[in-house]
């Protein structure tokens, strides 16, 4: 879908210059029409082939669910980070436990760190 959506994106811009060069120019108005439709389906048609040759080479992922899914389904496949596992084998307080709704500030100890992809 994304591809398909970049495809539409790119066409719309070629499109719309090439009308706006072809109107300053004062072409006439069929040949700016057409002009503009054979820009649009050539940009769409290449900026298609181009995404889909990227992700097929995996040198880019642009379904971006996919993506989600598949980290979704190797997060209990992963090691428990060090400062979680501290605080299960200690048996501290979470957020979660101390209730009562009061306010806890932020500190080093219950800040959950995310390691980039």
């Amino acid at each position: 879908m994304f591809k398909l959506c970049l495809a539409l994106a790119f066409g719309l811009v070629a499109a719309f210059a090439i009308g706006l060069a072809g109107l300053l120019a004062d072409v006439g108005l069929a040949a700016v029409l057409f002009r503009c439709l054979a820009g649009f389906l050539l940009a769409g048609m290449l900026s298609y082939v181009v995404a889909f040759v990227l992700e097929a080479k995996e040198w880019a992922n642009f379904d971006k669910e996919h993506v989600l899914n598949s980290l979704a389904g190797e997060e209990g496949s992963l090691p428990p980070e060090e400062g979680q596992a501290e605080e299960e084998e200690t048996g501290a307080a979470t957020e979660e436990e101390t209730g009562d709704g009061e306010f806890t500030p932020f500190s080093a100890e219950n800040l959950d760190r995310v390691e980039p992809p």
